[in-house]
Order: structure tokens, then C-alpha cells, then sequence
């Protein structure tokens, strides 16, 4: 009997840069993020890779990225500048930049749904030019937050993020085996300049 075809195992792979000040603020927001997405797809639970909880004990976790990186369906990356900064993030961003620009004339298909969680201005250029869901005003390292009025609206703000990358899941092409992974070392990321003193 014939082995089946790989196909996606990811609804979405949830980029961000790990700081241990923002990890708390982090993982609420996946798991928000993971619970409105569920019901707008229809589904117990959908399928999201976050690296806290997708990755066994033992397993060689870079090999564990690259493979959820080609069986994920879409990217939601939660944006700063720190996150430009880190290669693995950039790989993350870059591959899902390279699928996209890998499809046929006449295929297109939105796969990156990024989350602003500082700044804007000190992005890549190709960066700026996405259209974000700006989060940057509720991102909070005290956990009172998650108790206050704003943590109330950031969740209005979740469920509607979460409808459009629902729509961006059920639009995602087909899967291939050689959807790429590209490196992020050595990519081009903007300095931060500081002010002389």
C-alpha cells in the first residue's frame, strides 16, 4: 500500500522572538489567538505550532522548525524590532515571504498576517509595507494587564484578527513538499541608531 502524501500538519506557525519581560504577554495571546481561531474555522482545535508546545522533549528543535515552517498553512508573526534581530525569526518571516513569491501567475495567496507589538519604524522596509493588526498599545509585561479594560479590547482585537487569518488558512494553496526554508543569517536588518549623548 502506497504511503500518503505529505500534507499540512499547521494551520499557522506563530513567529515571535522569545524576551523573557514579554513571554507571559506572549503566550496569552497565542492561546487567545488559538481559541477564536478554533471557532472561526469550525474545529475542536486548530492547528497552530508555537514552539513551547510543539516541539517533544528530545527532539532536534531546529529540524522541528524547518518542518513546521513547510507543513504550516500561513504565518502569524508578532512584530518589533528585537524580532528583526533574530535570525530564526527572519528565517521564519523570510520562508513564508519566498512561498508566497513561489506560487504560479494567476495563484495568489495572502500567508503572513503579522502582529505589531512595538514600534513600526525601525522595520524593514518590506516590513512596512504589510499591513499589520496593531497591538502595540496593550503589549504589557505586568500581569495586571490581563485584568484591566485593555486587555478586554485586545481580545475584540484578537477575535477579528483571528476571522482573517481564518480566511487565510482555507485560501492557503495546496501543500509541497518543496515549499522552502530560507536561511536568516546574514539577511539585511535595519540598525537602530541611538542618539549621542
Amino acid at each position: 500500500m502506497p504511503l500518503p502524501a505529505a500534507d499540512y500538519e499547521f494551520d499557522v506557525f506563530f513567529s515571535y522572538k522569545r524576551h523573557a519581560l514579554s513571554i507571559d504577554w506572549t503566550r496569552r495571546v497565542s492561546t487567545l489567538f488559538k481559541f477564536y481561531l478554533s471557532h472561526e474555522l469550525n474545529v475542536p482545535e486548530a492547528r497552530v505550532f508555537v514552539d513551547e508546545e510543539s516541539i517533544e522533549l528530545g527532539e532536534p528543535w531546529p529540524e522541528a522548525l524547518q518542518r513546521a515552517l513547510r507543513r504550516s498553512k500561513c504565518l502569524v508573526c508578532v512584530w518589533s524590532p528585537l524580532y528583526f534581530q533574530s535570525d530564526w525569526c527572519c528565517s521564519e518571516w523570510r520562508s513564508f515571504q519566498a512561498r508566497e513569491k513561489m506560487l504560479a501567475e494567476g495563484e495568489t495567496a495572502r500567508l503572513i498576517a503579522p502582529l505589531k507589538f512595538h514600534d513600526g519604524e525601525h522595520f524593514p522596509q518590506e516590513a512596512q509595507s504589510i499591513q499589520w493588526t496593531d497591538v502595540s498599545k496593550y503589549n504589557s509585561t505586568l500581569s495586571a494587564f490581563w485584568s484591566s479594560a485593555r486587555a478586554l479590547e485586545l481580545e475584540d482585537i484578537l477575535k477579528s484578527f483571528s476571522a482573517d487569518v481564518a480566511q487565510m488558512v482555507r485560501n492557503a494553496p495546496s501543500f509541497r513538499d518543496n515549499w522552502p526554508v530560507v536561511s536568516g543569517h546574514g539577511l539585511d536588518r535595519p540598525r537602530i541608531e541611538l542618539a549621542k549623548l
